[in-house]
């Protein structure tokens, strides 16, 4: 976990945050909705239907060794084999070392919820000034396994590109660390590592050890000032998570909190070292059409109530917690979207309200 003075004092007391993406394609009206739902922790919109260069890999993979990208028939993969790539490994290691953040720059045709959509963000919260502003990265689990070289084999397991990939997302991460900052000065921030190919660990498509993905996710993580977190939308081996050291674990407890309960020894530890857990019981789904706030209210305050024991209590639970979407709403209508936004708010209010945090 981040050793910062921000963690040691902040209770989040069911704040509602989000995750990254939308389905609308035009920035504008997602800023509406954040800065109205999200008042205390505003995130900048990744935005995948407007761009192919916005979908989750192809975002973060500018700068890359051996990248290859074709945007006529929207396909991404690395190539090793390419004459200079011994040059762009040189190139690439230099930056690092010299922690030269602008090399690992998300481009403006890659962003557009960052670059045009955060600095008229801010200007929203010019009178009403949040706790703290989210960003967001492809975590090295999904990416490693998600992009392949030219022969359609996931890079994770290619020990070059593994290093790479890890050490490129760690930077990309601190890049826009310092982008949120410049956009909000002052206010502390929150990073999620995105891996939701993490539902394959201990299955045949992912043979990564327990300690690979630890060490992964450890120096993914490494170096940010601000708090981080990992976002995981499905069932995995969530003791796994529960024993890196990234700040926050955000999962999908609409339909894998009762998964997740059965770790109570793992959450306890975390929760008892400072972490937080971020529960995301509102769907992002089919599903939002038959919620409201009281079915989500009961969902949610039964989980917490049946995580509370002798050696955490049910107060200690709530002031660590956020509430989230179950994941990104990219994949949704705009207006179930809208919805997800919405109920995310209100249920953060009645948690609050009800049980006086």
């Amino acid at each position: 976990m981040t050793g910062s003075s921000f963690r040691d004092t902040f209770l989040p007391r069911c704040m509602a945050i989000a995750i990254g993406s939308l389905p609308q394609s035009e920035v504008e009206p997602t800023l509406n909705l954040i800065a109205d739902c999200l008042p205390e922790a505003p995130f900048w919109p990744q935005l995948p239907n407007r761009s192919f260069l916005e979908s989750m890999y192809v975002q973060y993979a500018q700068g890359l060794p051996g990248v290859v990208l074709d945007e006529v028939n929207e396909r991404f993969y690395i190539d090793p084999g390419q004459a200079d790539f011994a040059d762009q490994l040189t190139c690439f290691y230099e930056a690092v070392m010299a922690a030269d953040l602008d090399h690992f720059a998300i481009g403006r045709e890659r962003a557009s919820g960052l670059w045009e959509g955060l600095p008229a963000l801010a200007e929203r919260f010019s009178e009403k000034t949040p706790i703290l502003v989210k960003g967001q990265v492809t975590g090295p689990v999904s990416f490693g396994l998600g992009v392949t070289d030219a022969k359609k084999k996931s890079i994770i397991y290619d020990p070059t590109l593994a290093d790479v990939v890890v050490k490129h997302l760690n930077l990309k991460a601190r890049w826009q660390e310092a982008f949120l900052k410049s956009c909000f000065p002052g206010l502390p921030t929150l990073t999620f590592f995105d891996e939701p190919y993490m539902v394959s660990f201990g299955t045949a498509f992912c043979t990564l050890s327990r300690e690979q993905v630890q060490n992964l996710l450890n120096e993914v993580s490494a170096g940010l000032q601000g708090l981080t977190g990992v976002h995981c939308c499905g069932n995995t081996d969530w003791s796994l998570l529960l024993g890196t050291r990234v700040d926050l674990l955000n999962f999908d407890a609409y339909e894998y909190g009762e998964n997740l309960l059965l770790y109570q020894a793992e959450l306890e530890k975390f929760l008892a070292a400072g972490g937080y857990l971020a529960w995301g019981v509102v769907p992002t789904s089919a599903a939002i059409d038959n919620e409201d706030v009281d079915s989500l209210f009961a969902l949610l305050a039964g989980q917490m109530e049946r995580l509370s024991s002798a050696t955490i209590s049910l107060k200690s639970i709530l002031e660590r917690s956020f509430v989230s979407p179950s994941c990104g709403a990219g994949s949704l209508t705009p207006a179930r979207a809208v919805r997800v936004f919405e109920l995310t708010k209100k249920l953060s209010e009645r948690l609050r309200k009800h049980y006086k945090l």
